[in-house]
């Protein structure tokens, strides 16, 4: 059963597929991610102390 495109009078474009610039700037963008995660775990005990010695010890009000 033909669906009328076979004897359409005109041409239907057909897709060339995504750009190469595009698969490039996708490549670049998952190094990117996974290069930004990598630094945030490798720095993840970095510059953090706790519990901080030179913090005001204000007792609180209530039944903690």
């Amino acid at each position: 059963m033909a669906t009328g495109y076979e004897q359409s009078q005109y041409e239907i474009p057909q897709s060339r597929g995504m750009p190469p610039v595009v698969r490039y700037l996708f490549a670049v963008a998952l190094v990117v991610i996974f290069a930004l995660g990598w630094i945030s775990v490798y720095y993840a005990g970095e510059f953090h102390v706790w519990p901080v010695q030179h913090a005001v010890k204000v007792p609180l009000p209530g039944r903690f």
